[in-house]
């Protein structure tokens, strides 16, 4: 009997001997235990942290103007042919896109009218002025593709402007400063304010107090808002229903005025995928180590560090695990951009 204890006792250390170990992912041979289950990834309410500028007048912000005096060199010389920087273009800065307009015949009685371009890889949008931050939009579009050679037209047969599309859906992404109650807007494309914010002029002494500069380290939350904000395209604006949020400002939480619904990121084509995938990875599963800037490098125009991570978001464009040869074969397009 004493025999009988010391076996049953044996055995149940052994036992707990094995648990000890398998938690600390050593097994033992012989032992059925399984590894310990992955832990769920921590759900977080993107709107929990910061602030925003929801109603609140648009701030008197430095120009881009201002700062290409001391940035004219490194960024300003790059710009027009940088994807942000070409959002809208005036015709005179835009010569590719006036010849593809003087080629068609059918847009003869319109080519005086058209004063700005918005638009330069998948379509190209004609625009012309309609009063102070206000543009109108031709119903004609030009489809692109590789080196801006146009393989169809759109609605060519009847031009109609439309002065209230741009507002309505544009000018989130292709203005600066807008102002969602007048559904006016400071100034066309992409302002240096988008992405770095209300800076004071401190900054020309001390850069790591501009957002997104080289000296300092934003918060990935803070990044991934200030991206989201133009391409996290299929969300809308609590406050005015608006496809795109009610002035934001570069340090704002995006997500405290902007709803996404992200159960729809698994049903787009695979570049916005990508982008949701991403951004539902930070904010949500509180997944910090990899942002846009992971990858992209915006004044560069490249996303040249994407090739060097490897990740199941790779998975979004990629086959397999070999991310450079097994590309997916897509067409990326957006119902609101309309292409």
């Amino acid at each position: 009997m004493n025999g009988g204890k010391t076996e049953s006792s044996i055995v149940r250390g052994i036992a707990a001997v094995a648990l000890m170990l398998a938690g600390l992912g050593i097994y033992v041979a012989g032992q059925q235990t399984a590894p310990p289950a992955k832990p769920p990834d921590k759900i977080t309410n993107p709107a929990s942290w910061g602030g925003n500028h929801v109603g609140q007048p648009i701030p008197e912000f430095v120009h881009g103007d201002e700062c290409l005096f001391c940035h004219r060199n490194n960024i300003g010389v790059t710009w027009q042919q940088n994807a942000h920087g070409v959002t809208i273009r005036h015709r005179e800065d835009a010569p590719e896109l006036q010849a593809i307009v003087r080629k068609q015949a059918g847009l003869s009685l319109m080519t005086s009218q058209i004063e700005y371009f918005l638009g330069s890889r998948h379509r190209a949008r004609f625009l012309k002025k309609d009063g102070y931050g206000r543009f109108s939009i031709l119903n004609t579009q030009a489809v692109l593709g590789p080196e801006n050679v146009v393989e169809k037209w759109l609605n060519l047969e009847k031009f109609v402007w439309d002065k209230d599309r741009f507002a309505n859906q544009c000018a989130g992404c292709h203005a600066t400063g807008i102002d969602p109650k007048a559904k006016t807007f400071v100034a066309f494309g992409l302002d240096c304010y988008v992405c770095h914010g209300d800076v004071t002029v401190e900054h020309s002494g001390n850069t790591s107090l501009i957002l997104l500069s080289k000296r300092r380290r934003d918060d990935a939350k803070v990044i991934t808002s200030i991206c989201a904000q133009c391409h996290l395209r299929f969300g809308k604006s609590r406050s005015t229903g608006l496809p795109y949020p009610n002035n934001f400002i570069a340090g704002d939480n995006l997500f405290q005025d902007y709803e996404v619904d992200f159960s729809k990121a698994d049903n787009l084509n695979p570049a916005d995928q990508h982008i949701a995938d991403n951004v539902r990875d930070v904010v949500v599963s509180g997944q910090l180590d990899v942002t846009c800037l992971s990858c992209h490098q915006i004044h560069a125009n490249s996303s040249t560090h994407h090739s060097v991570r490897k990740g199941p978001i790779c998975q979004d464009c990629h086959e397999g695990t070999n991310y450079v040869s097994e590309r997916k074969s897509f067409v990326a397009h957006s119902a609101l951009c309309e292409y």
